[in-house]
């Protein structure tokens, strides 16, 4: 223990907390792994601004309860700078550093209507804005207080936050270009800087790039009407914003490994181990739930591929709407090929589809279409099969299941979690496309985040029935389709006389099998039998 006299060095952590201590960025989010020292470090951040008399900052947290419980920010600042600060701990506790007279406030947001956001901080000014655990806030929240960050004070007009990791919150779509395919964010990006601009009012509108003139060449013509409104008093670059991620590591918070080397074992089950490693790609919501494994989901570029010389096409098609038209080129149960159309026609799948038999020379009936849309198949490939989701289950396993839409869809999850399904890495890592998706990602990484979200009901009788696809595409971690995981379950139409397993040599169905199929008929137009 220090004599007394002897002054307190509190310093920040070498690692992801120096960094964001550090950082001079307008925006800056810091963690994505428990016990990565977030809090501290955001509370390290006002140390050396609180040197300027004139400053002033704001700490939100949700609720009052947080930001007074212990370890929060409150009980932080008073173990970390003790007899330096004064605090009053009202309904908003403010500290105020007594050697220059800068104060900041903590504040709860308990009731996220814009319009009570609005009237409650519509005055209010600071030159720095801290968001502890950022998944506890709307986008708009975030995005409205952001224009709070102005003061007088040297270091003014920023934005700090500290994060958990979480699938389905806004921020995963704003970390997208620092996350990997695995969910981990990625080393490497940790802490570059890139340039932002909202061009909108949600973070789908976010227009990203490397330099500020990148960003204004994107959105010219928006930026530049805001500036003749501005009156020549600024310029684009006033507007474009810095931003960075730092990656939290609880290995590199040696002050609580120190005082708690055990705490790791505190952190336990599947639950744990996400947050421990940061991974943004898992959901406790829903992840107890999920019948797709994640790592087999992840692994299928790792499968042994599993062709057998039985080539085929399936073709999940739209025609309206917003959800793509997918088609995938099959040898046996190993996707070769891929075509990924965002805006299609009838015409225009069909002229898709015949591309990709060519290229893989593929026969009329070794194509799998949707049935239940594009009746029109008919009349281009007359010997395509039909897939109509809607009717009743037809194999091996039929008794299992109310529709056949389900009946395939547990083969394709049986075959995930088996390794009995692969993609060629080509395929798997080039880019996946749709109307909504703004950052670029990969064909794996949709694969991966569609599986996470399949989900079964149990009917009366014990019969599954898999969500409705609209039940699905809203707990995606962004603003797709279940297209893919749709145009893969096909493949299994052709197999479902045979046990699990052996779909790779069952091959396909008999001739009477088609014939006695494509007798069959449905509605299309009653909705009442679509899944």
């Amino acid at each position: 223990m220090a004599d007394k006299g002897t002054p307190r060095i509190i310093r920040a952590q070498n690692g992801g907390q120096e960094l964001f201590v550090s950082s001079s960025v307008d925006v800056c989010f810091f963690g994505g792994s428990l016990g990565g020292g977030k809090t501290a470090g955001a509370i390290l951040a006002s140390a050396e601004p609180g040197l300027d008399s004139l400053y002033r900052a704001i700490y939100f947290r949700r609720t009052l309860g947080e930001l007074k419980s212990a370890g929060g920010v409150v009980d932080e600042f008073e173990n970390l700078y003790g007899d330096a600060v004064s605090i009053t701990k009202s309904e908003n506790p403010r500290i105020t550093f007594k050697q220059s007279g800068a104060w900041l406030e903590c504040r709860q947001i308990a009731d996220e209507n814009p319009n009570k956001v609005r009237e409650t901080f519509k005055g209010v000014q600071a030159d720095a804005i801290f968001f502890e655990e950022l998944t506890g806030f709307e986008f708009y929240t975030f995005n409205y207080l952001m224009s709070r960050a102005r003061g007088k004070a040297k270091w003014t007009g920023k934005v700090r936050a500290t994060t958990n990791p979480s699938k389905r919150h806004w921020v995963r779509k704003w970390l997208a270009w620092y996350i990997g395919p695995d969910g981990q964010a990625i080393d490497e990006r940790s802490g570059i800087v890139r340039y932002f601009y909202l061009n909108g009012s949600t973070v789908d509108d976010l227009v990203w790039g490397d330099t500020k003139e990148e960003v204004y060449a994107k959105c010219k013509k928006a930026i530049d009407r805001k500036l003749a409104s501005l009156k020549g008093t600024s310029t684009y670059a006033n507007l474009i914003k810095s931003f960075t991620f730092i990656k939290g590591n609880l290995a590199e918070n040696k002050e609580l490994l120190k005082n708690n080397p055990d705490y790791v074992g505190n952190v336990s089950g599947d639950e744990g181990d996400a947050l421990l490693m940061g991974n943004w790609d898992y959901d406790p919501e829903i992840e107890n739930e999920a019948p797709i494994q994640q790592s087999k989901a992840r692994a299928i570029t790792d499968n042994d591929p599993c062709m057998n010389g039985d080539k085929w096409i399936t073709a999940d098609l739209a025609d309206v709407g917003k959800d793509n038209t997918v088609i995938l080129a099959w040898n046996g149960f190993h996707v070769i090929d891929k075509t990924i159309l965002p805006k299609s026609t009838p015409k225009g799948n069909v002229e898709a589809i015949k591309r990709m038999q060519r290229k893989h020379n593929i026969g009329d009936s070794h194509v799998i279409y949707d049935g239940q849309r594009a009746t029109y198949m008919a009349d281009y490939i007359p010997d395509a099969v039909p897939y109509v989701s809607s009717y009743k289950p037809r194999g091996l396993y039929r008794l299992n299941f109310q529709l056949l839409k389900d009946e395939c869809y547990m083969r394709l999850v049986n075959a995930i979690n088996e390794g009995r399904i692969s993609i060629s890495e080509e395929v798997a890592n080039s880019q996946y496309t749709h109307q909504n998706i703004k950052t670029p990602i990969t064909v794996l990484t949709e694969f991966v985040d569609e599986c996470s979200v399949v989900r079964f009901n149990e009917m009366a009788g014990g019969k599954k029935r898999l969500w409705t696809k609209k039940e699905m595409n809203s707990n995606l971690g962004h603003d797709g389709s279940m297209d893919l995981t749709d145009a893969m379950s096909m493949r299994y139409f052709p197999c479902l006389q045979c046990e699990y397993g052996e779909e790779i040599q069952y091959g396909m169905m008999t001739e009477e099998e088609e014939e006695e199929y494509c007798r069959q008929s449905v509605n299309i137009y009653d909705d009442s039998t679509w899944c």
